[in-house]
């Protein structure tokens, strides 16, 4: 946040707080003892505790943008020919960022979104669209990699692109989740092994195979 005033000091707050201990675990109470300031200063900026989640979310899906980006015209001009990068490898290491990120000094943190939804079948309706905008976000980030993965021949061109982006979005947050409630690292090290590298590596054997195959000629 580039402003550092009392409300953005609240936003943050809640943001780790939230993080920390869920929506459910969280009270605008406790929020405010963090900042060390009063209820009432609190309600001057948020009618509820509601609507500073809300915020909180909105803060944490602006660090996720940040991870799961596109690749750019700029970019993909600049890396092509025989130097060009792996955009599998692209996709790796959007997901080890993310991972690096979302570990805390006692385990995972999880991804807020991921938790607030399972913490709640009955989340606010305005939860519901920004996570649900957030992710597909993230999905349509990985797909355009997966995309040009395919035109490069690192992966079967077989696969819908966003169908497998979708799918390894929706692996890494059961991932996470997994994670966070085991306090163990072999759910997320399963996600990178078995969904990065085996999945992923097969599909670039394949795609060598199919290239490598001579066409049959038709008899004349």
């Amino acid at each position: 946040m580039a402003k550092n005033g009392t409300r953005e000091k609240i936003i943050e707050a809640a943001y780790v707080r939230f993080y920390r201990f869920g929506y459910n675990g969280s009270s605008v109470q406790d929020i405010v003892d963090m900042v060390g300031v009063q209820k009432g200063t609190f309600y001057n900026y948020f009618k509820s505790k509601e609507r500073l989640a809300l915020e909180a979310l909105k803060h944490y899906a602006c660090i996720a943008d940040q991870v799961f980006t596109s690749p750019d015209t700029a970019e993909v001009a600049a890396t092509s020919g025989k130097d060009a990068q792996s955009y599998v490898e692209r996709i790796r290491n959007q997901f080890m960022q993310a991972a690096h990120f979302q570990e805390g000094p006692n385990g995972s943190l999880g991804c807020l979104m991921g938790n607030f939804t399972a913490e709640s079948d009955t989340l606010p309706a305005s939860f519901r669209k920004l996570i649900n905008q957030s992710f597909k976000r993230w999905d349509a980030a990985i797909a355009a990699s997966l995309k040009l993965a395919q035109e490069r021949g690192e992966i079967d061109s077989s696969h819908n692109p966003e169908e497998l982006g979708r799918y390894l979005m929706a692996s890494w947050q059961g991932a996470l989740l997994l994670m966070k409630s085991s306090k163990s690292r072999v759910p997320i090290e399963d996600f990178f092994h078995f969904t990065l590298q085996v999945l992923l590596k097969s599909d670039a054997a394949k795609a060598a195979d199919t290239q490598a195959k001579p066409r049959s000629r038709k008899k004349s």
